[in-house]
């Protein structure tokens, strides 16, 4: 199987909306003093819900104040904006053009009616109405920063920029604008000038969780993969219900080696926005690296149904169709994706590592050879190709597509050991050495090398060496068997541990360690067993000990 594809690609509507929430401008914001100004009744009592967030409520109290109010553009404005705090665009609208025929300069209702336009993706309408807002009162910090977020999701992030700070200019501690600034230079790519903005808005405004998140972005891509979760946990505190902080939360974690954090970060995002095949693609490719391949199918094909076209998720459904063994799945998944996009080599490759397993050897061999000739530089194709060649008799063709695989990847440990093999059956002793003893310099503990190692040893008559060789594959042998008893007693010690049977799992681990002292997963499980205990010395020895084993083992974020 090939590696998996991830298409994380932050568009910029996506980027600019998490920090542009509707704000609606206030029902008496720029209209001309009158016995209005200060509201009563119905009015009053509806603005009151409206401060509350009692959104029907509101809703039900200005309907109220507009029939016995019909000529007030305040009241107008006022159910407007209820109706835009209830996501409803379309009725805003009516109200604020209402409030605008009946009060033609009302500043604020023309600034309302550009959010509710963009609400409806209607941006080159909103930034009209916004224009108009900012004709009305030049220096109005609200009216700038509302049309930079519009100019940003039309792509004009310089234009954006300056409006950003036209409203900074007009209002030094806006802390949204500021937030909003600090977003289009992180587009921009300024990331220096954008984690000084974001910082001026945290100052101002301590509860921007969109401020956090950008911060996140930045030091992801500096590098700083701790302060990035930092960053990306304080916003999740702030925007819990927020599935974008969650997914790119989930992405640093899993990159991390966080596997069973990532995971959660993705359930929540998925929970969230069910909606959004990126989450349901990220999550399927946790539960992939966990070995949870059916979980990780029912992942991808709601990834599938919800965007058809994004072929990441098609991919690596097939992938997890192989790693289930369910070959027939695997091969109409790819067959499906080649359909859609013929020139896609790994697809190619993936569907003749299906039709292998099938045993239909012509077909695949086809496949991989499109493969090849899509993507030359591919050196798996080779290699599965040359191994299918090698247990068809074909010693020549084996050789010649195992020397292209070595070509294009020489660590390719694998293809030397294979490479041996056939070399060995070809009566090439010395070759045959030279790559088998290639193949373990890359990978010592490859038994099946030290085998084969010793069958040539043997024939060029070389007893004692090859006696050595087979006591090495001998005891490499043991030690596998040793490992996959591990694992599966490790696997059911993690499920024990999830259900809460801490000491059970616990005792699981121990005895998963015995078998195998250097298993990595196993010193990571028990470090999770004795935190749960309270532990915390035990835990971080453990940690520890998982971690020079294995890199991509990290200690569970704090």
């Amino acid at each position: 199987m090939k590696v998996v594809f991830k298409s994380f690609a932050l568009a910029l509507m996506a980027a600019l909306w998490l920090c542009s929430r509707t704000r609606p401008s206030s029902a008496a914001q720029g209209a001309r003093p009158s016995s209005e100004s200060k509201p009563s009744g119905h009015l009053k009592a509806g603005l009151d819900a409206l401060s509350q967030n009692h959104i029907q409520a509101a809703i039900h109290e200005l309907r109220l104040a507009v029939a016995s109010q019909p000529k007030s553009a305040n009241v107008h404005n006022a159910l407007g904006q209820a109706y835009l705090q209830a996501g409803q665009p379309d009725p805003a609208a009516v109200e604020f053009r209402k409030a605008i025929a009946l009060q033609p300069d009302f500043a604020a209702a023309y600034l309302n009616m550009a959010r509710a336009l963009e609400m409806r993706n209607d941006v080159d309408g909103a930034q009209t109405f916004c224009l108009e807002a900012i004709h009305l009162k030049p220096d109005w910090a609200e009216a700038h920063d509302a049309l930079g977020v519009i100019l940003g999701h039309q792509g004009d992030l310089v234009a954006a920029k300056a409006e950003f700070e036209s409203a900074i200019k007009s209002e030094p501690n806006n802390g949204i604008a500021h937030l909003h600034l600090g977003a289009d230079l992180w587009l921009m790519r300024h990331p220096n000038a954008a984690d000084a903005e974001l910082h001026q808005a945290l100052k101002l405004q301590p509860d921007l969780g969109a401020a956090h998140y950008y911060l996140g972005l930045i030091d992801d891509q500096q590098g700083r993969d701790t302060q990035a979760i930092q960053e990306l946990r304080a916003a999740t505190e702030m925007e819990p219900d927020n599935g974008q902080i969650h997914d790119r939360l989930g992405s640093i974690l899993e990159r991390q080696g966080h596997a069973d954090e990532a995971a959660q970060e993705f359930q929540k995002a998925v929970q969230l926005e069910p909606g959004k095949a990126e989450p349901h693609n990220n999550l399927g490719l946790v539960l992939l690296s966990q070995g949870k391949a059916g979980d990780a199918i029912r992942q991808f094909q709601r990834a599938v149904q919800l965007d058809p076209k994004m072929f990441a998720a098609r991919n690596n459904l097939g992938l997890a169709y192989l790693q289930k063994a369910q070959w027939d799945d695997a091969i109409a998944q790819y067959q499906s994706l080649l359909a859609v996009d013929p020139w896609d080599a790994e697809a190619y490759y993936n569907l003749g590592v299906a039709l292998k397993q099938k045993q239909d050897y012509p077909r695949a061999t086809d496949a991989l050879k499109k493969s090849i000739a899509i993507d030359p530089a591919l050196p798996d194709a080779h290699y599965t190709l040359g191994v299918i060649d090698w247990q068809q008799g074909k010693l020549n063709e084996a050789e010649e597509q195992l020397q292209a695989a070595i070509q294009v990847q020489p660590g390719y440990e694998q293809a030397h050991y294979i490479l041996g093999t056939v070399l060995r059956q070809q009566g090439k002793l010395d070759e045959a050495r030279q790559q088998i003893q290639t193949a373990l310099r890359l990978n010592p503990k490859d038994a099946g090398a030290h085998q084969e190692l010793g069958m040539v040893l043997r024939k060029k008559g070389d007893l004692a060496g090859a006696a050595k060789e087979y006591q090495e594959a001998q005891a490499l042998n043991q030690e596998l068997a040793n490992l996959q008893a591990a694992t599966l007693t490790t696997n059911t010690g993690a499920k024990e541990l999830q259900q809460g049977q801490v000491d059970s799992a616990l005792a699981r681990f121990q005895a998963a360690l015995k078998l195998a002292p250097n298993f990595a997963r196993a010193h990571y499980e028990l470090g999770l067993a004795l935190l749960k205990k309270g532990e915390k010395a035990q835990a971080t020895a453990e940690f520890q000990k998982a971690r020079t084993l294995d890199p991509n083992l990290n200690p569970p974020a704090e």
